[in-house]
C-alpha cells in the first residue's frame, strides 16, 4: 500500500512545495502516451487537490452534471475519510462538470450520485490548459465532509483511504492509470480494498 503525507498549509496553497502523488501504475491497457499526478494539501478548513494531465487527445463532451465525464479525459479522486466503509468519488472532466457519488462497501451496485446545489461554490473547481495537457485544481470543504462522516476529523496523524485516478473510456487511446495499484483484472476504480493511505502532516 502506497502512502502520502498530506501537507498542511497557511493560506492559498504554493503548490510547488507540495509533495508529488504520482498517478503512475498502468492499468488494464498496452503502453499509452498519457501521465498524470496530484498533489493534495489541507489546512483548517477544507483539503485542496492540484490535478494534472500530460495527454496529447482531450476529450471533453459532458458539460453538465448527469454527464458521464469518466468518458471523457478525466481526473478521479476516491476517498474514505475515516474507517467506515464508505466513500466518496469526485471525478471531473477539462470542462469542470462533477461526476459526485456516495459508495459503501457494495461498491458501484451502493453508489448514490450526489448533486449538491452550487457545486462551483462547493469546489471551487479551476481549469487551465498546457501546452500539453491540462491541471485542474479544486477544494473539498471539511464540513461537506462532515455531514456525512461526523466523526471525521482533520488533525495531525489521522489517516484515511484513498486513490487518485486518470482515466478516459472514450478518447482515441482510452486509458487507465491509478496512484496505488488495483488489483482487478477488468476495469474497477471503486475497490476500497485497492485504495492508498493519507496521513496528515
Amino acid at each position: 500500500m502506497r502512502t502520502y503525507t498530506i501537507q498542511k498549509v497557511q493560506g492559498k496553497p504554493d503548490w510547488s512545495t507540495i509533495p508529488i502523488m504520482p498517478i503512475d501504475t498502468l492499468l488494464w491497457t498496452d503502453e499509452i502516451d498519457v501521465s498524470a499526478q496530484a498533489q493534495i494539501c489541507w489546512d483548517d478548513e477544507a483539503l485542496y487537490l492540484r490535478m494534472e494531465a500530460v495527454e496529447p487527445h482531450i476529450r471533453m463532451e459532458g458539460t453538465d452534471v448527469l454527464s458521464e465525464v469518466c468518458e471523457d479525459s478525466c481526473l478521479e479522486f476516491f476517498f474514505r475519510p475515516t474507517e467506515r466503509l464508505n466513500y466518496f468519488n469526485i471525478e471531473m472532466n477539462p470542462n469542470g462538470a462533477v461526476y459526485f457519488g456516495y459508495g459503501c462497501e457494495l461498491g458501484v451496485p451502493g453508489l448514490v450520485r450526489l448533486v449538491p446545489e452550487e457545486r462551483e461554490t462547493l469546489f471551487g473547481q479551476q481549469v487551465t490548459f498546457t501546452s500539453n495537457g491540462w491541471v485542474l485544481t479544486y477544494r473539498i470543504p471539511f464540513y461537506f465532509i462532515k455531514r456525512f462522516f461526523p466523526e471525521f476529523r482533520a488533525d495531525e496523524g489521522v489517516r484515511m483511504y484513498a486513490n487518485a485516478y486518470k482515466c478516459g473510456d472514450k478518447t482515441v487511446k482510452p486509458h487507465f492509470l491509478s496512484w496505488n495499484p488495483v488489483l482487478s483484472e477488468t476495469p474497477s476504480f471503486h475497490r476500497m480494498q485497492d485504495f492508498g493511505c493519507l496521513i496528515f502532516g
